[in-house]
């Protein structure tokens, strides 16, 4: 089987991880597979790693010379029509992550959904809305936005278009033969009942880690510790991000949250893009060790291994990749309790669950984990580990969209 993954970013977030862990699992179970990236100006030599946009126009696109490439070979044009091309490639199937009309029109994906068997992964909610990333307690979407309380945020925009841009969807998108998968119960339900998805097959497959890339030592190793510059005295407390300008991903909460917490016994590790701007907005007196964005697996991994406390506040999430990674390698995990979070914490089970999602309750949810002890929270991140292990396991992921894939070539055979 020949296996097209298409994203826009090759390492980013959690969508990146997803789509990565997928295009090398189709590999390893030996099919063909093609992993195709939009954005980026550098990549690495991986096998089936297939840049929508060649590699020297891409660098020259992050250069002085700009401009000059972008009118002799606009990027988005570019990109939207290698992604058309798909439709006559020798594709069995089209997997599309983190799709929001930037790296390819509606209208291509409509085509492209018309021409091959096409899966595509909800991350969040734009699939549904006019534009909207989430709606939180918004209900315009199910019947065409417009008036968006969200202006000026990703991937909104700066200008109100959302009624129409919901109308160019339910004219091109609800009566597709598309397969959606959506990785957490909540947003899986949100789908099915909304007036953009009500005719797509909607799955839930959730996201997966795999339990022998994060793991821990109990009782955490002051060495290692040292080795990462931390404190083997304090409790670490990691708060990764994949930007912290991001407010969707929650530092407005934590930072709210940790200008009440004047403990000297915790130590605060920001992981993440424009963590040095982040470290600038926590008070001076709490010690916070800002460690940038980690690309490498192994050293992410150590941060992991090394933390008592994982920290997590996103105002809405899918089923977070940040968290099973944090559940996987045994961390107290505390965190606001939104959508798919709450299917994978239990408060006094696998980890803490804030009260509401305010800087006040997960501040106190905080101090309640620091102040359980080693041994309580180690109680914690082994019973998390086993609910990882038995329910989200990368090999499970994996093998469930291989079936789905399955599944769409032979439906689109039958057709």
């Amino acid at each position: 089987m020949i296996v097209a993954t298409v994203n826009n970013h090759y390492q980013l977030g959690g969508a990146e991880t997803v789509a990565r862990q997928l295009h090398e699992g189709a590999l390893d179970a030996g099919h063909d597979a093609r992993f195709c990236v939009a954005e980026g100006s550098r990549w690495p030599r991986a096998k089936g790693l297939r840049p929508l946009y060649p590699r020297l126009f891409a660098r020259l696109h992050e250069s002085r010379f700009r401009g000059v490439i972008e009118r002799l070979a606009p990027r988005r044009k570019w990109t939207d029509q290698r992604f058309r091309a798909l439709a006559h490639s020798d594709a069995d199937v089209v997997h599309v992550h983190s799709f929001h009309g930037l790296y390819a029109s509606i209208e291509s994906l409509a085509f492209l959904a018309k021409s091959k068997p096409l899966v595509w992964t909800f991350h969040r909610f734009w699939g549904i809305t006019g534009g909207c990333d989430h709606p939180f307690d918004c209900e315009r979407y199910q019947s065409g936005c417009g008036q968006c309380p969200q202006i000026g945020r990703f991937a909104v925009g700066p200008v109100d278009r959302t009624a129409a841009e919901w109308k160019r969807k339910q004219q091109l998108l609800v009566d597709l033969p598309l397969t959606v998968v959506s990785p957490s119960k909540h947003l899986g339900r949100r789908v099915r009942a909304s007036a953009l998805g009500k005719n797509w097959i909607v799955e839930v497959i959730p996201n997966g880690v795999c339990p022998e890339r994060f793991k821990r030592r109990m009782p955490v190793n002051p060495e290692l510790k040292r080795s990462l510059g931390l404190a083997p005295d304090k409790t670490t407390t990691l708060f990764t991000n994949r930007d912290f300008h991001d407010p969707i991903k929650g530092f407005p909460l934590v930072e709210a949250a940790l200008q009440t917490i004047a403990r000297a016994d915790i130590q605060v590790v920001l992981v993440g893009g424009n963590s040095t701007w982040a470290r600038s907005r926590l008070p001076a007196q709490l010690d916070v060790v800002d460690a940038g964005y980690v690309k490498n697996t192994e050293r992410l991994a150590a941060f992991y291994e090394a933390a008592e406390v994982f920290l997590y506040a996103s105002d809405g999430e899918n089923l977070p990749c940040a968290v099973l990674e944090a559940m996987s390698a045994g961390c107290c995990v505390v965190a606001t309790p939104v959508d798919g979070v709450t299917e994978l914490i239990e408060t006094d089970s696998t980890g803490l669950l804030a009260a509401g999602n305010d800087a006040n309750a997960l501040a106190e949810t905080l101090g309640k984990a620091i102040d359980l002890g080693a041994d309580a929270r180690c109680k914690l991140g082994i019973r998390a580990r086993e609910k990882v292990t038995r329910e989200y396991s990368e090999k499970t992921m994996v093998e469930s969209y291989l079936k789905t894939y399955e599944r769409v070539v032979a439906e689109w055979g039958g057709r």
